[in-house]
């Protein structure tokens, strides 16, 4: 089968929550940023969209806790705004950008994709459709690198100017783009 019937995960209540007992927001959003741009059907498990975390090694009940809110007793509810904390709020608004942009995308539903090897740490892959194309750009390394735009020039051709669909800055593609610490970039042109 293709690979776009074939669903793909971060975590699920079979396994350790991505987060595992921490809290490394940068990671997770490399880890979402190429879930959501790959050729499968991504699978969300509920709670990391707020930073629920938990591994197996106390109990499978601890990465299958209850969302908090909306049941008796819960002191804390992360169904509303209003109920979640700064950093809950701040995963949720980033993935929700995300799911909106993704969401009946053509360019993730139907378009090709290409792999580029990681280099120096920054890896790249690129969807194209119908003369559009979005880069899923991610710096895995804990330093600032950059992205060599002549090293993707098969898929950026001509193009001069990007938007991350993230946080709607345009980023200049006539010259290498500069990476914080496992930033992540999803430039569409």
């Amino acid at each position: 089968r293709s690979p776009t019937h074939v669903m793909a995960f971060v975590d699920n209540h079979d396994t350790d929550r991505f987060l595992g007992n921490g809290r490394d927001t940068l990671m997770l959003k490399q880890a979402l940023a190429l879930l959501m741009t790959v050729r499968r059907i991504p699978q969300l498990y509920y709670g990391t969209e707020i930073l629920m975390n938990g591994t197996k090694e106390v109990t499978d009940g601890n990465v299958r806790k209850d969302f908090p809110g909306g049941f008796p007793g819960d002191e804390h509810n992360a169904f509303t705004r209003e109920g979640r904390t700064k950093a809950e709020q701040q995963m949720f608004s980033w993935l929700s950008r995300l799911l909106h942009w993704r969401k009946g995308n053509q360019l993730i539903t139907k378009g090709s994709m290409t792999q580029f090897i990681p280099f120096n740490g920054v890896y790249v892959i690129a969807r194209q459709y119908k003369g559009r194309t979005a880069l899923t750009v991610l710096n895995g390394t804990n330093k600032p690198a950059q992205m060599e735009v002549k090293r993707y020039q098969e898929v950026i051709g001509d193009t001069k100017w990007a938007k991350d669909i993230l946080t709607c800055r345009k980023f200049d593609l006539t010259k290498d783009v500069n990476l914080k610490q496992r930033q992540s970039l999803i430039l569409e042109f």
